[in-house]
């Protein structure tokens, strides 16, 4: 029975590696570089908060816009709109029910990986973080799940989950954890890949009599 299925795996090895092979942390990494090297692709997201100290759940839904290598656009739906957008160099947040909009490097805003490696350059990675893959328990069926921890210690961020489906290699869930006990998923649905994006849509023009805040300084604001 074994020799038969050696066999299989074997026959069908260029078909299906997935199947007969275990894949390591860095062969799924690159197999989802391959898969979202070409950017421009749009999803929908559906983010769920625990927030250990306040012991409340946040929910929220809308949609995320991907272009050129550092650039999206967030639209938060609901419960609240508002937009998160970047160019790659300059963040916006935007509320439009306030008419407010705070502004700033997105270094400073995503960290120095700018938040979005994990679909623009997953490769690159390890670079930062130990990557493997994850306990047995956390496997899925239809998924790898990848660990990935800082190389560096980050309050904010004490470890990564990536969710990788086993046939397509789109990334369809990441789970973060900090070091406050907060927890936050984030779960992708209905990819849409080649979308043409205009550039446009990851610049933001200031709407009249909107009230402007500075990044950096509303982040010096919130530190202890």
């Amino acid at each position: 029975m074994l020799l038969r299925y050696l066999l299989i795996c074997i026959l069908w090895l260029g078909l299906l590696p997935t199947t007969c092979l275990a894949l390591e942390a860095t062969d799924i990494l690159h197999r989802v570089q391959k898969r979202y090297a070409p950017g421009d692709f749009r999803a929908d997201f559906i983010q769920e908060s625990h927030l250990q100290a306040m012991g409340m759940v946040d929910t929220a839904k809308g949609q995320l816009l991907f272009g050129s290598p550092g650039t999206m656009r967030w639209h938060y739906q609901a419960p609240e709109e508002y937009f998160i957008i970047t160019d790659g160099a300059t963040v916006w947040i935007y509320r439009p029910e306030d008419n407010q909009v705070i502004q700033g490097r997105a270094m400073d805003y995503f960290g120095g990986r700018k938040g979005s490696d994990f679909f623009s350059n997953p490769d690159e990675l390890s670079k930062d973080f130990i990557v493997a893959l994850a306990p047995k328990e956390l496997q899925e069926e239809n998924h790898h799940v990848l660990k990935l921890v800082p190389k560096r210690e980050q309050p904010d961020l004490t470890e990564l989950l990536l969710f990788v489906s086993r046939t397509t290699f789109d990334i369809t869930q990441t789970v973060t954890n900090n070091a406050f006990g907060d927890k936050t998923t984030i779960r992708f649905l209905n990819y849409r890949f080649k979308q043409g994006h205009d550039v446009s849509l990851f610049l933001f023009k200031i709407p009249d009599g909107a009230e402007v805040l500075n990044l950096q300084e509303e982040q010096g604001l919130m530190q202890p």
